[in-house]
């Protein structure tokens, strides 16, 4: 899951500084895809990610359901518990939209159609995919606190990490670093630490789901078409339908 916003990254950064698109202090992850070819790059790696990520995360919303039926008994804490682990995967998905929003908006303005309200929007993205991001840590690390059993010590340990983590870098970028900027007369290093911290941040966001692989080991992932009755899926009925034919005479040869 990291691997690919690592690689793509590493990719528009090196792009971005070698053809003079990108300069002190502004090492922001935006500013490495705001030119091509960085942002075709950039675009589709971000997007790529942002639509795995909720995908893990209702896997993850699914095991941990299970888990706690298997674990905890039915009462005011098993509900709180269950509505937490759905809002976790809400949050996933909140923050995955964010995603493909600084993707597609990005936050240049230039004479070719880049204006100042495509900046508004793509900011307004970014707060949703950190901020997203940084919920989704904390439930994840509330969701250990209250379910003891879930996960293995080094994978709890890990989830503490990055949600004290992504929490603490997101409260000083949008919080703190402003404020600082401000007070110093707009000083370009600040600009530099928020570049670097906003980088750090994605790495630590992004680290919670690796933590959720050892647990997706024993599971797998299956496509069922329901009908509307929800009796049988379309394929059992397909099944029985042929096997039906079959026995009248109907139909010959193996299963398509």
């Amino acid at each position: 899951m990291l691997v690919l916003p690592l690689l793509t990254f590493i990719v528009t950064y090196a792009i971005s500084l070698s053809n003079g698109t990108m300069s002190y202090p502004y090492y922001f992850l935006s500013v490495s895809i705001e030119a091509k070819p960085a942002s075709c790059i950039g675009t589709f790696g971000l997007s790529a990610t942002c639509l795995i990520a909720p995908f893990l995360a209702f896997i993850r919303y699914s095991f941990v359901r299970k888990h706690l039926q298997e674990n905890m008994e039915e009462g005011a804490m098993f509900d709180k518990v269950k509505l937490w682990n759905r809002w976790a995967f809400y949050f996933a998905i909140f923050a995955g939209v964010g995603g493909h929003g600084v993707a597609s908006f990005q936050s240049a303005t230039d004479d070719c159609g880049g204006k100042q309200w495509i900046v508004a929007v793509h900011l307004w993205f970014a707060l949703m995919f950190f901020g997203g991001g940084a919920i989704y840590c904390i439930i994840s690390y509330w969701l250990d606190l209250k379910l003891p059993t879930l996960g293995s010590p080094r994978e709890r340990l890990s989830r503490k990490i990055f949600c004290y983590g992504t929490v603490a870098q997101v409260f000083t970028v949008f919080c703190v670093l402003p404020g600082i900027y401000t007070w110093l007369g707009g000083e370009p290093i600040v600009i530099a630490i928020m570049s670097a911290l906003e980088v750090t941040t994605l790495g630590t966001f992004m680290s919670t789901y690796i933590t959720f692989l050892d647990e997706f080991k024993g599971m797998k992932f299956k496509v069922m078409v329901m009908h509307d009755d929800r009796h049988y899926s379309i394929h059992s009925r397909a099944a029985s339908e042929l096997m039906v034919k079959r026995e009248k005479g109907g139909t010959k040869g193996g299963v398509v």
